[in-house]
C-alpha cells in the first residue's frame, strides 16, 4: 500500500514537471519564433533604406555590417561600433562597468535612430519609434513615401559630424578654386590690337609699337 502510495506521488510529481517543461520549451520557441520574424522584417526595411541611400541592400544582411553601412547612410560616426564592443568586452573583464556599458549602448542606438529619422524627413518623434520598433518603422521608411535627403546626423559627443571633413574638403575646394580663378584673370594674356605683341592686361601701353591701349 505505502509502495503505490509512492508510486501514485512520483508518478503525479513527474507529470506536473514534465508539464512545466513543456509549457516553458513552447514559450521559449515561441519568443525565438517572434525575434526572428521581427530580426527578419527589419532586414527587410533596412533593405529598402540602403537601396534609398544608393547603397547595396544585400549588405543589410551581414550583422554588423550593416550597421557600418547604416553609420554611413545617416553620417554617425562609425568608430561607434567599435567603442560599443570594447565596453562590452570591458563589462565582462570588469562587472562593475556594467553600467557604462549599457549607457553607451543606449547612446549609440539613440544616436542612429535620430540621424536616421532626420536623415529620411522625419521628426525626432519618429526616431523614438525607430529606436524601440525599429522592424516596423524601417519598412515604413523603405517602403513609403519618404525620401532620402543626405547624412543628417545628430550631434555627436564624441565626434564632429561624419560629413564635417567632406564639407571642409568641399569648402576649400571652392576657396582653391576661387584663388585660382583670380591668380589667372590677373595674370591673362591680352594682345596690342596694332601689332600683336603679347601684353600683360593691366598694361597701358605697348611696350614694342607704343600704342594707348
Amino acid at each position: 500500500m505505502f509502495y503505490l502510495l509512492y508510486e501514485d506521488t512520483y508518478a503525479s510529481g513527474y507529470t506536473n514537471s514534465g508539464v512545466f517543461v513543456d509549457v516553458f520549451l513552447g514559450i521559449l520557441i515561441g519568443l525565438l519564433g517572434l525575434v526572428l520574424i521581427c530580426y527578419i522584417l527589419s532586414i527587410i526595411g533596412q533593405w529598402k533604406v540602403f537601396q534609398q541611400a544608393g547603397k547595396n541592400g544585400w549588405e543589410a544582411l551581414i550583422p554588423i555590417y550593416n550597421i557600418y553601412t547604416l553609420c554611413q547612410v545617416v553620417g554617425v560616426n562609425p568608430w561607434w561600433i567599435v567603442i560599443t564592443f570594447v565596453a562590452f568586452v570591458v563589462e565582462a573583464f570588469i562587472p562593475a562597468l556594467s553600467i557604462l556599458a549599457t549607457l553607451v549602448t543606449v547612446y549609440f542606438g539613440i544616436l542612429i535612430a535620430v540621424s536616421t529619422a532626420r536623415s529620411f524627413g522625419k521628426s525626432d518623434g519618429y526616431a523614438v519609434g525607430i529606436y524601440f520598433f525599429g522592424f516596423i518603422f524601417y519598412l515604413i521608411l523603405g517602403f513609403g513615401s519618404s525620401e532620402y535627403l543626405g547624412p543628417k546626423p545628430m550631434s555627436d559627443i564624441l565626434f564632429k559630424d561624419k560629413n564635417s571633413f567632406q564639407n571642409d574638403s568641399a569648402s576649400n575646394t571652392n576657396v582653391n578654386n576661387s584663388v585660382n580663378k583670380t591668380l589667372v584673370s590677373t595674370q591673362r594674356i591680352n594682345y596690342c590690337p596694332s601689332c600683336g605683341y603679347q601684353l600683360v592686361i593691366d598694361a597701358r601701353y605697348c611696350p614694342k609699337c607704343g600704342k594707348e591701349l
